[in-house]
């Protein structure tokens, strides 16, 4: 508890305030115990205080639109790039919401609609299919 004097704990008042509660846990016990023994050190306390105090009641006003407005003014006006420009339009129109579904659509359309447009394509005449076999038959020598 020696390590405690009236430099340190003036540190402490000037960074944390009068409130032992803000102190340090490892410093407050020891900073207790000179405020206990000293009369000095009570001194310090009161007139932290006090600063704690008068900062507690200050009141900042608020900026006044003159004020607001030449901050604002004081900015370079936004330019705006083409890609700036066109990931703004890309969102404004729906983005990934209307693709996503869209592409869905299209992969499902592109699947199914060749089988039921064209059913010729894929169906082969009986006529074709029979000469298909006898084909394949007699590349590998079986005979009917």
């Amino acid at each position: 508890m020696s390590s405690m004097n009236l430099v340190r704990l003036n540190q402490l008042l000037d960074a944390y305030g009068a409130s032992p509660g803000r102190w340090p846990d490892a410093e407050r016990a020891q900073a207790l115990h000179l405020l206990a023994g000293s009369a000095e050190a009570l001194a310090l306390q009161a007139q932290a205080a006090l600063l704690d105090a008068s900062l507690d009641e200050f009141r900042v006003a608020p900026p006044s639109r003159e004020l607001r407005g030449r901050i604002l003014d004081s900015f370079p006006p936004r330019s705006i790039g083409w890609r700036a420009w066109l990931a703004e339009l890309w969102q404004e129109l729906g983005g990934w919401r209307l693709v996503a579904p869209a592409f869905a659509a299209s992969l499902s359309l592109g699947a199914v609609l060749p089988n039921l447009l064209d059913q010729a394509a894929t169906d082969l005449p009986d006529e074709d299919l029979i000469a298909a076999v006898q084909l394949v038959d007699n590349d590998f020598g079986v005979q009917p």
